[in-house]
């Protein structure tokens, strides 16, 4: 034992006997440790405040962290559009497949010129700010030929000088490339209501369209002329006022005229005889089979409507018995209930049925999920001469043709004929050219309801016409939509049941898992 231990040793014998002497009995061990750890502690901070203060720093990063998170967040979206996600049924605030590939496929520098600054547009209207904001991931899409400029025009009132015949406002949108323009007002951009106070209200946005349209004027360089025949007395008129009005937007330069009194230009690929209520002249009928003869050059082409009531056409029919066809003298019908969208009884076997198509003819670029074109009220077109006609549309092999003058007690069953034809293309030419005469036989197909509806009907026409017309690039067809719906209300059941799952469950249980790591962290500890 060295001096040392023997000194501690002694030291310790000694304590023991004065404790005896005193009285005392010896302190245990453990409250020697009690005491050395109490007196270390009360020179300085507890252990328990140590915890205290650990964990509101804790609580503190996180909570910074959350608040720093958001604020990242919503800059980058605010400076990176196409960061936000939207998750409405709808695809709101999605871009249409049309817009993505008109952007996309710009060649030429496009300004979007909006006539105050973004701040003071965004406030006029909530649609306005989701103007901004389409426009932002338009230009995301762009691949740097789409910009966007805000001027203030009442601050600076000579940019005007180089719009002198336009009576602008700072609600007009400017889309322009090099020196050719289009002003969109807020009438062409947004639908309007007026209130019983005389109050004018946006009830939605066709701002997408109306901006896709634009661009595809100014940056276009061509601009082919289709004639819509009018009708005398005026009855066919609000059908082909959208059908003229869709083609308009798509770059096409309308022309309407009266075949009994004007002859067909020359520079014009397409006639289409909407609807007319009676017979035309043999001199008009032979101003159209010298426009689709073309001095024996062809490639002209066609597209006649029958007005749906019966009619006494003779000089038209013998047009279209010249390719091949002929419109019946009655209604087509289907009894394939699975094929009838109306719920009237009385008419669901005639009103918006779902027809298929016979021929693969016009169906390239049909990017829609639904694949079914919708009639309504539509004449038979019968084939005369099957070797120069093709069946475009038809009817189940359970439909029929109910003649004009048949008694009200008809039976179906004794009319039924099967694949009734309800849309045919006849040929007129040689092996070097050919000119189309297209008869649909339903004018309600290419009305504004069913066009703007979720069938094909809009982008099958639209095959049909930029194919006749020779357009090479047929894959952009821009569809006159509206937005109805802005709201967190719209969005899917199945994205509110996930949003729901997340918020209240995945997000609580990560907290709370959290929270027991931290607790069995501390107690190891």
């Amino acid at each position: 034992m060295s001096e040392k231990e023997i000194k501690i040793s002694n030291e310790e014998e000694s304590k023991q006997k004065n404790n005896k002497a005193s009285g005392k009995k010896p302190e245990p061990e453990k409250k020697k440790q009690d005491k050395k750890a109490s007196e270390g502690e009360s020179s300085g901070m507890s252990r328990k405040g140590k915890h205290r203060i650990t964990s509101v720093v804790l609580v503190a990063l996180v909570l910074a962290g959350v608040v720093l998170l958001n604020v990242i967040a919503s800059a980058l979206t605010d400076r990176f559009s196409a960061l936000t996600a939207d998750i409405t049924s709808n695809g709101t605030y999605n871009l249409t497949d049309s817009t993505t590939k008109v952007v996309g496929g710009l060649k030429k520098k496009v300004s979007i010129i909006f006539l105050t600054e973004r701040k003071t547009y965004e406030t006029f209207d909530t649609y306005y700010k989701q103007t901004t904001g389409m426009v932002d991931r338009m230009i995301q899409e762009s691949n740097g030929f789409l910009g966007v400029q805000y001027v203030d025009i009442v601050s600076n009132p000579n940019f005007v000088n180089d719009y002198q015949d336009e009576n602008l406002t700072t609600s007009d949108v400017i889309i322009k490339c090099g020196e050719k323009y289009n002003v969109l007002h807020k009438e062409d951009m947004f639908n309007f209501e007026l209130m019983d106070n005389q109050y004018q209200y946006i009830t939605s946005s066709k701002a997408e369209s109306a901006i896709d349209t634009a661009i595809v004027k100014v940056t276009s360089d061509r601009n082919d002329k289709i004639v819509i025949l009018t009708d005398q007395t005026g009855e066919s008129e609000n059908g082909y006022l959208y059908l003229s009005k869709v083609l308009g937007s798509n770059n096409y330069n309308v022309v309407e005229m009266e075949i009994e009194k004007e002859d067909i230009p020359d520079d014009v690929n397409t006639v289409i005889a909407y609807s007319p209520t009676k017979d035309y002249s043999e001199n008009a009928v032979k101003k159209l089979r010298s426009f689709l003869y073309n001095d024996g050059n062809y490639t002209k082409s066609m597209i006649y409507i029958p007005y749906r009531n019966k009619t006494d056409c003779p000089n038209i029919d013998k047009l279209l018995e010249e390719y091949g066809m002929a419109v019946s003298d009655g209604l087509a019908f289907d009894m394939d209930t699975s094929r009838q969208m109306s719920s009237a009884s009385s008419y669901s076997a005639y009103r918006y049925i779902a027809a298929s198509f016979s021929s693969k003819l016009y169906t390239d670029n049909i990017t829609k999920d639904s694949q079914t074109v919708l009639a309504d009220y539509s004449r038979a077109v019968i084939a005369k001469n099957e070797n120069i006609t093709q069946p475009l549309i038809s009817y189940s092999s359970n439909s029929g043709i109910c003649p004009f003058d048949a008694a009200d007690d008809w039976n179906p069953q004794d009319y039924i004929v099967g694949n009734v034809c309800i849309m045919m293309q006849g040929l007129s030419g040689n092996d070097k050219a050919q000119s189309r005469l297209i008869v649909s036989g339903s004018t309600e197909m290419w009305s504004q309801t069913i066009m703007q509806s979720q069938f094909i009907n809009q982008e099958y026409w639209f095959n049909i016409v930029d194919t006749l017309n020779h357009r090479e690039d047929n894959s952009i067809h821009l569809e006159d939509k509206v937005i109805t719906d802005y709201s967190l209300q719209t969005i899917s059941r199945q994205t509110s049941v996930i949003v729901g799952v997340v918020m209240f469950a995945v997000i609580p249980v990560l907290i709370i898992g959290a929270g027991v790591m931290v607790y069995v962290f501390r107690r190891r500890k």
